[in-house]
């Protein structure tokens, strides 16, 4: 499995995003290999801890038109991704969604 750490800016308030949030939630739900996505926000830091089954996957769905739509929304800015390698032993021991998806698998 692979993880990845995606973060950014935004002035616009959480209450504005929700409905826009909302939907790319429900299309998220349609991208080959995305295990889960733990969304976060900080004040003006928003983002997801994303878990894949492949970095391959990962990659993909980093070069699709939906998070291309994502950084190119001039209300986002200050784009950080970062790529993880999810040790899964350690994972399902501590009850990972990822841990617990590679041991029903």
């Amino acid at each position: 499995m692979h993880a990845v750490l995606i973060t950014f800016r935004s002035e616009v308030s959480k209450e504005d995003l929700a409905g826009p949030f909302t939907e790319y939630a429900n299309a998220m739900t349609g991208v080959d290999g995305l295990v889960s996505k733990t969304w976060i926000a900080d004040g003006e830091v928003l983002g997801g801890f994303h878990i894949f089954n492949s970095r391959q996957a990962a990659d993909v769905y980093l070069g699709s038109e939906m998070v291309a739509g994502l950084t190119s929304n001039p209300a986002f800015s200050g784009f950080e991704i970062s790529h993880y390698e999810v040790l899964e032993e350690l994972s399902r021991i501590t009850g990972s969604p990822s841990g617990a998806l590679a041991r029903a698998g």
